[in-house]
């Protein structure tokens, strides 16, 4: 009798160990899938962050020529407007369009998030650098709203001092007009470009150190997936 029960104490062991066994194997088994789409999703987001920084590139480039347009007006407007109105007319395009429109590409970003994945990251250090990298995006904006504002105020100073005709053509601004009116620029208008100085002085060191953070964020990414 005692065999007997022996015999059937082994025989439960051995299926319940049989069953614990599978169920880790199966833990394991889902752990890994999850890991493997984590990491998926981490290459998506590396591809939006390298796409980032190109399109940072671009948007520096074009206000760093609003910038230095800025700098030739505000220190010369009325030597230019006396013997190079062509030039002047060329500076005032160049700096009423020197704005770009950031684009907020959070989906794979939200997609870690609401999807849990973001706790499967390793790296700590990862994880904030990322939620950090989303959270500036919305004062981005914000800035570049701002932006907009002041090219509103460049638009109405353009239209009525700069002729519609082609006088040349820029590598980024495109076709500009000479300066057609009579007087010289004003203080108000004058006023209005220290403003989009001021902001543009504001925005590129911000804009160089996203580029920055950006390659190192994607470096990170590299560094987990491995």
């Amino acid at each position: 009798m005692k065999k007997h029960i022996f015999k059937y104490i082994i025989e439960f062991l051995v299926v319940v160990t049989g069953i614990i066994i599978s169920i880790n194997i199966e833990k394991n088994r889902a752990l890994d899938y999850k890991n493997e789409l984590k990491d998926q999703s981490l290459r998506r987001l590396a591809v939006n962050i390298q796409q980032d920084i190109s399109d940072s590139k671009i948007n520096r480039d074009i206000y760093l020529k609003g910038l230095n347009a800025c700098s030739r007006v505000l220190n010369s407007s009325e030597e230019l407007f006396k013997y190079d109105k062509d030039s002047l007319g060329y500076y005032l395009n160049a700096i009423y369009i020197s704005g770009t429109i950031f684009v907020d590409n959070q989906e794979e970003y939200l997609t870690l998030r609401n999807s849990g994945f973001l706790e499967l990251i390793e790296s700590d250090s990862l994880v904030t650098a990322i939620q950090n990298k989303y959270s500036y995006h919305e004062f981005y904006k914000k800035v570049e709203g701002f932006i907009r504002n002041i090219n509103d105020q460049l638009t109405n100073i353009v239209d009525k001092k700069v002729s519609y005709k082609s006088a040349g053509k820029g590598a980024i601004i495109g076709n500009y007009g000479t300066y057609i009116h009579k007087k010289s620029m004003s203080n108000k208008e004058l006023n209005v470009i220290k403003r989009k100085q001021e902001i543009l002085q504001f925005y590129i060191p911000m804009i160089n150190n996203s580029i920055e953070s950006d390659s190192l964020l994607i470096q990170q990414i590299k560094n987990e997936i491995k």
